[in-house]
């Protein structure tokens, strides 16, 4: 059967030759005939250029793979499942049992996700597409093959009624335990967000549990309790986890139980956080604010602009003097750039000023590929606030 041939549109060849990963639909010739995503050779005026996936459906047309001469065999894809999981070593240990093993692009593998837990790996698709190209099974024997994992899942996103799909190898239970710096959490993996975890938050985690020493700490959005339980973990003095899931609350509170903290240190809050920043007056030596993706599409970008505002600044006036701040956003619409006006104006509005501590993003486990910045989706800066 012959490949699937598309052509360009448009001069891209020195943008995706550089290791820019993708072309979006205006860029490409629709050829006739195909409605599911599949390998196809990528044409310019010049000749063949490469192998992408190509989605007939999804906003991005094509997904670059290769450009070798030859289309990718599956020895190749196993060649980069091995690329991606020797570049881990440094992360996996007996300290660190969860970690992303395949970061779609950021390894060349486009729109492929893992995430390990424990002896557990969780995959994800990055749309239909992708989920529509990838080799379910060639990925699992290799997994189960080459890693300490013992049991391949499949995480499906939303509509449908089965959340997990058992790919390969044991049977696995919908919540497991890891460690991360040698910090204890339970992670649902079955209904969680996600895979069942951040992971992309790790080292700042960690930056956080050496900041807050005989602190007050007040973690906004706090999900299952990551950043807390490393706060309370720094000596934190007291901790509050706010998150409008009752669910994520329970669960944080059962995460500083696994660590051994005392539960008089922590406070459980399930509430929505714009409303109990507008109506609670009290201060808080330190205050974190992670909240979910705000923007899904370029076109959000300055409404979730002025919600990040809103939010940094109504938790930066909680914020005693001479106190800290921690802001992230995981939204790939809103650059550093964007990030980093977004705090002017939010610390603007409340009246206060600060010095920038730490400037941050994903773990290394969470490549990206050097021409496609807008990947290094996460944003992390921690301020210290004026007396």
């Amino acid at each position: 059967m012959e490949l699937l041939k598309v052509r360009l549109k448009r001069n891209l060849r020195r943008s995706l030759l550089r290791g820019h990963p993708w072309v979006y639909k205006d860029g490409v010739e629709r050829p006739s005939g195909a409605r599911q995503a599949q390998l196809c050779q990528v044409i310019d005026p010049k000749g063949p250029l490469g192998w992408a996936i190509y989605d007939p459906q999804g906003p991005l047309s094509l997904r670059m793979v290769s450009f070798e001469r030859k289309p990718p065999s599956p020895t190749f894809f196993e060649k980069r499942f091995a690329r991606a999981h020797a570049l881990r070593a440094g992360v996996r240990s007996d300290q660190t049992t969860a970690y992303r093993l395949f970061n779609g692009e950021g390894d060349q593998l486009p729109g492929l996700v893992c995430d390990v837990y424990g002896a557990t790996a969780v995959l994800q698709f990055d749309g239909q597409g992708p989920s529509d190209f990838w080799d379910r099974n060639l990925i699992t024997r290799w997994i189960l093959a080459e890693t300490g994992c013992k049991s391949v899942v499949e995480k499906t996103r939303g509509g449908s009624e089965r959340t997990l799909v058992h790919l390969g190898g044991k049977a696995t239970a919908a919540e497991v335990e890891i460690l991360e710096n040698g910090v204890r959490f339970t992670v649902e993996i079955e209904k969680g967000q996600k895979t069942g975890f951040f992971l992309d938050q790790r080292d700042n985690r960690q930056f956080v549990r050496s900041m807050c020493q005989g602190k007050s700490v007040l973690n906004l959005f706090s999900y299952t309790g990551g950043f807390s339980v490393y706060a309370g973990l720094g000596g934190a003095s007291r901790v509050a986890s706010l998150d409008v899931s009752q669910g994520a609350i329970t669960l944080a509170e059962k995460n500083w139980a696994l660590n051994g903290l005392p539960a008089t240190r922590h406070q459980g809050l399930c509430a929505d956080v714009f409303e109990y920043l507008e109506s609670e007056g009290e201060r808080w030596d330190h205050i974190l604010v992670d909240p979910p993706s705000m923007t899904h599409s370029e076109a959000q970008r300055e409404t979730a602009k002025a919600a990040y505002i809103k939010v940094f600044a109504a938790a930066a006036k909680r914020v005693n003097a001479g106190g800290e701040l921690s802001l992230s956003s995981c939204s790939s619409h809103v650059s550093f750039d964007d990030f980093f006006e977004i705090i002017e104006e939010a610390l603007s509005a409340a009246r206060r000023k600060g010095q920038v501590m730490r400037v941050s993003g994903q773990g290394s486990d969470h490549p990206f590929p050097h021409a496609s910045r807008e990947l290094r989706y996460l944003k992390f800066v921690h301020l210290a606030l004026d007396q």
